[in-house]
């Protein structure tokens, strides 16, 4: 038979036992909940990165203004645009008229012919051709021609519709409206220096002063851009002294007569004088 004290001490040392190894288990553990806690935590408090910009487009800047939109901006409608009368994008309806060439007409400052008088049994209207087609156009028809001509109509600046050249036909011979030829060789420069009085100032189709037409004849071209910044000074009457470059007959043009055209290069005015760009 066991003795009381001993069984007492057995039991003792078995509880003894169980309790350091529940402690030591639980230490172990610790580091791991924490660990696992501290994961949670720093995951929960992560930023959210902001979505990738489309493909393409530049996202927007934090605190600056929005991107514009697509086509807004420069390069819409306005001054760098098409001329009046220039076929729009796309489809362009045509239309065949015959009549009576009755003669040649230079419609622009550079004195370049550049349209026809048309009588047909309705009237008689003007047709615009491109400067590069004259020759071509002299040769195969001449004032008093009886000819077929293919085109379309647009607006004027004034808003009057005109008719423009695709072709002519006439005496069994046809001209298309085709590129320029290219010069075999790059034109000369030949610059020179002007002095004189303001006649008159020109306008493009758009109504934007583009020269000064002196009261020798001579054509001062300016950029619309430069004419703008120098409108207070552009006057008829005033006294101009430039520096530039003469324009040359480009292939296929005609001149109804000789103009002294000058590609502005400086300008002076009161005195003042400009660098034009």
């Amino acid at each position: 038979m066991a003795h009381p004290l001993a069984t007492t001490t057995a039991a003792a040392l078995a509880a003894l036992f169980l309790t350091t190894s529940l402690a030591s288990a639980q230490q172990a553990a610790a580091p791991t909940s924490k660990s696992r806690a501290a994961k949670s935590t720093t995951k929960a408090v992560a930023p959210t990165p902001p979505p990738a910009p489309a493909a393409g487009l530049p996202g927007p800047l934090a605190g600056g203004p929005q991107p514009p939109h697509p086509g807004a901006g420069p390069g819409g409608p306005g001054p760098g645009g098409p001329g009046p009368g220039a076929p729009k994008a796309g489809a362009q309806a045509l239309s065949t008229y015959g009549g009576t060439l009755t003669d040649y007409v230079a419609s622009n400052d550079d004195q370049v012919y550049d349209s026809f008088h048309f009588k047909t049994s309705t009237g008689t209207e003007v047709v615009r051709f491109p400067r590069h087609l004259g020759q071509a156009l002299m040769a195969t028809a001449k004032a008093g021609t009886s000819i077929t001509i293919t085109g379309f109509r647009n607006a004027d600046p004034e808003g009057r519709s005109a008719l423009h050249l695709v072709s002519l036909n006439a005496n069994g011979q046809t001209v298309r409206d085709t590129p320029p030829a290219r010069p075999t060789a790059p034109p000369t420069d030949e610059t020179t220096s002007v002095r004189g009085t303001v006649q008159r100032l020109a306008q493009d189709p758009r109504g934007h002063t583009n020269a000064l037409v002196l009261t020798d004849g001579t054509l001062l071209h300016l950029s619309p851009a430069a004419a703008e910044q120098l409108a207070e000074k552009l006057k008829v009457g005033a006294t101009v002294a430039a520096t530039g470059t003469l324009r040359t007959a480009q292939p296929g043009e005609v001149a109804a007569k000789p103009v002294r055209v000058v590609r502005t290069q400086t300008i002076t005015l009161d005195g003042v004088q400009f660098l034009v760009h």
